[in-house]
């Protein structure tokens, strides 16, 4: 028992510790005054600790932490009141709540919530470490987008909950299952095989996907494509490397002079594509990553590598900003959760029909347009063995093929001949050493 107090209140000191240094840091830097900093948050954590330890070794009830949690939020009052008549233009109160959150987490290490303490204090340093930065990004942010954001929030806590988590066929879905059972172009018995639609999995699939991109948009809005054609590469590479693609082909013709620093964006734009894949693989279905990693971190590292050679050979950040449609919008996530829908049918479909071959066909078309939706069929249905996991391995393979052929022909197509003729050069090595590696993994 003794060790175990040791140790939650070395812990809880240190939480404290971390979250009252983030403070401490603020008020030396900018110079401004607040009630709280490294020793406070310290003490404050212990304090909700030893709250915790009396109630549960003493006390046997928890009637002293919630008189330590009114007698901690009377202090905070009384604190921002007194500072807020001091500093009447410097003042928040992100310092008194960040306070009361840490004597929780204080409570919650007593609790032995070892992990989910120090979770929440990770969070909670990072949004006070990002808080002028998360301003300025909140200031770039236009009316529509952030309307946009909630009303996807809303749809997605709203009516995830509500859809049936149950895997149906076309045969047994509500009002569809009158309709196809009617049909005879597909027989009955094998689309009754077919059990991959299960609206809520299809629909969290939307938000993760989602989810994804938000993160690159997130960046790209808080850094400013402006800061260098690198970032803006890896970037956009996180949101839509296709529609890195096609912007900067189209302004390589406009600006000729840019089209060697505007070919290493897209190039890095098509290389954190690869290793997208690989975190959705791994989030979704992690045994199938052993046999994808290898192919396609390769062909990243190496896109990376040739396009930093090219960078050091041309270095111009010059480049005009791309701007992204957010991706958390209704239109484009009910797109992608049809597409989605298809893909997944026709996977499950072209494995009862053709077997592994029929896979690697969907795989090269669903390529050609979207290689989100196909990873994520194929690593579903490898998870719940609609598919061995080798063959939708290789199909995802496949698609991360097909995708960076058809940004090779945007590039041929719509870039000027320096920018085509790089692209193509750097694409061509990619795919000779992704394939070698494929081979050699196989």
């Amino acid at each position: 028992m003794y060790y175990n107090l040791l140790v939650g209140l070395i812990l809880s000191s240190l939480l404290g510790a971390l979250i009252g240094s983030q403070r401490e840091v603020r008020q030396q830097q900018f110079n401004v005054k607040d009630f709280a900093g490294f020793r406070t948050f310290t003490l404050i954590s212990i304090f909700g600790f030893l709250l915790g330890v009396i109630s549960i070794y003493i006390l046997k009830n928890y009637d002293i932490v919630l008189i330590g949690i009114f007698g901690i939020f009377a202090i905070l009052i009384l604190a921002y009141r007194a500072l807020s008549k001091i500093y009447p233009n410097n003042i928040s109160a992100t310092t008194e709540i960040s306070a009361l959150i840490t004597f929780l987490i204080g409570f919650l290490v007593s609790e032995n919530f070892y992990l989910f303490s120090i979770t929440i204090t990770i969070f909670v340093a990072t949004i006070l470490y990002l808080g002028t930065r998360l301003h300025k990004f909140s200031k770039k942010l236009k009316e529509t987008e952030i309307f946009a954001t909630l009303k996807f929030a809303i749809i997605s806590l709203i009516i995830l909950p509500l859809l049936p988590n149950k895997d149906y066929t076309l045969l047994n879905m509500p009002y569809v299952g009158k309709i196809f059972s009617s049909q005879k172009l597909i027989s009955l018995s094998l689309l009754s095989k077919i059990n991959v639609f299960n609206f809520y999995h299809i629909w969290l699939m939307v938000v993760f996907i989602s989810g994804i991109s938000y993160v690159g948009y997130i960046l790209m809005k808080t850094i400013g494509a402006e800061k260098g054609i690198q970032v803006t590469g890896f970037l956009g590479g996180l949101m839509s490397s296709t529609a890195v693609t096609s912007s900067f082909s189209i302004e390589s013709k406009d600006l000729n002079y840019l089209s060697i620093p505007l070919a290493v964006g897209i190039i890095i734009a098509c290389s954190t594509m690869f290793f997208r894949i690989i975190f959705e693989v791994l989030v979704l279905n992690y045994e199938m990553v052993g046999g994808i990693v290898i192919v396609l971190s390769i062909m990243g590292l190496v896109g990376y590598g040739l396009g930093y050679y090219l960078f050091k050979k041309n270095k111009m950040n010059h480049v005009k900003k791309i701007d992204f449609n957010s991706p958390f919008t209704i239109i484009p996530a009910i797109k992608f959760s049809i597409f989605f829908l298809v893909v997944l049918f026709l996977s499950k479909l072209f494995s009862i029909l053709y077997g592994s071959n029929g896979i690697y066909l969907l795989s090269f078309f669903s390529g050609l347009s979207d290689v989100d939706a196909i990873t994520i069929s194929l690593s579903n249905l490898a998870k719940s063995g609609g598919v061995p996991i080798l063959t939708a391995q290789i199909g995802v393979i496949i698609a991360a093929f097909t995708n960076t052929a058809v940004k090779g022909g945007i590039a041929y197509y719509f870039g000027s001949k320096k920018l085509s003729k790089k692209i193509i050069y750097v694409f061509s090595i990619v795919f000779v050493v992704g394939f070698l590696a494929l081979i050699l993994s196989i």
